[in-house]
């Protein structure tokens, strides 16, 4: 297949592109001359194409004509940056989508788009009830409203094939991984610094290894799953509330020798979230929900990553 990937040089778009490879896939991304990719999401990362110039997507047709696949994972994300940025997020989740939306329709390409959990309504969260493809939609932030935005664009105007998945909670390497709060607070303990996570300590959250997020992703393609919704991430089994991942970092640092230094403002009370662990039923049944990174392993790779980094992150 050849496939497309918005976001290109994002966290989870890297690990697609290098997983996609492995299988024989062609990533349309690097037919295209690096000239034409003009956005840069971070200082840090590579330059991208920038899906929300309609005129520049029309004008590349030689691509979408030789594209199987677009892959829409490129959007702002997290409520606190999405909150501090408006227009643009506005512009990129939903302009954006509405963009590659019609590339799809005139050139007959299937879509997979990335959503997020966070359209779910939080009445429906509690710790007795895990969140399913049926939980009521009543997104309450701007990230929130605009990814299920761009699903409604999806779902009521492709005309080809297309998917939406919402992946729970995503973590991965340092500084690839920008805005997890897990890989905050591992750089917080490592390197010390000023550090406000909205979230509150007593309440669990199953974080997901952004490889293994890819993997459920290409799955999707391997089994010809289309039209269909799935919230994708680990099994709630494996959720941890905060004074567990700090306890499980603070060992691991303790192994590697490293001082630990606690310097992190919470705050409990814009944790909108709270109680957010999915239902894996759907993606199982399917055959979709693969995890081959535990969150033990892949907390020690992001350890890892940060350790070996001497890149100051965005939100210091």
């Amino acid at each position: 297949m050849n496939i497309f990937i918005t976001g290109e040089s994002g966290t989870i778009p890297q690990q697609l592109i290098s997983q996609a490879k492995k299988l024989g896939h062609t990533i349309v991304n690097e037919l295209i001359d690096d000239n034409v990719k003009k956005h840069q999401s971070f200082k840090i990362r590579k330059p991208e194409l920038d899906f929300t110039d309609r005129k520049l997507l029309f004008s590349l047709n030689k691509f979408w004509e030789q594209t199987d696949i677009i892959i829409h994972s490129g959007a702002f994300v997290g409520t606190d940056y999405c909150d501090a940025n408006p227009e643009e997020t506005i512009l990129t989740n939903v302009q954006g989508t509405k963009n590659i939306v019609d590339i799809c329709n005139m050139y007959g390409i299937k879509l997979i788009y990335y959503s997020t959990t966070a359209i779910f309504d939080p009445k429906d969260y509690s710790r007795e009830k895990l969140i399913t493809e049926q939980t009521k939609k009543n997104p309450q932030t701007l990230y929130g409203i605009t990814k299920y935005a761009g699903e409604m664009i999806v779902e009521k105007e492709c005309k080809q094939d297309f998917s939406i998945v919402r992946p729970v909670f995503g973590f991965g390497n340092f500084p690839d991984d920008l805005h997890s709060a897990l890989t905050k607070l591992v750089y917080n303990y490592y390197n010390g610094c000023n550090l406000n996570i909205l979230l509150d300590k007593n309440i669990q959250k199953t974080y997901t290894r952004v490889e293994n997020i890819a993997c459920m992703t290409l799955n999707l393609i391997k089994l010809n799953k289309w039209n269909e919704d799935y919230n994708i991430g680990d099994k709630y089994q494996n959720s941890c509330d905060w004074y567990q991942y700090i306890e499980m970092i603070e060992d691991k640092f303790e192994m590697l020798g490293c001082d630990v230094i606690q310097s992190v403002n919470w705050f409990a009370e814009k944790d909108y979230l709270h109680w957010h662990q999915i239902s894996t039923i759907k993606s199982e049944r399917d055959k979709i929900w693969e995890c081959p990174i535990s969150l033990t392993d892949g907390l020690d790779m992001t350890i890892k990553s940060v350790i070996e980094s001497n890149i100051k992150p965005y939100w210091i």
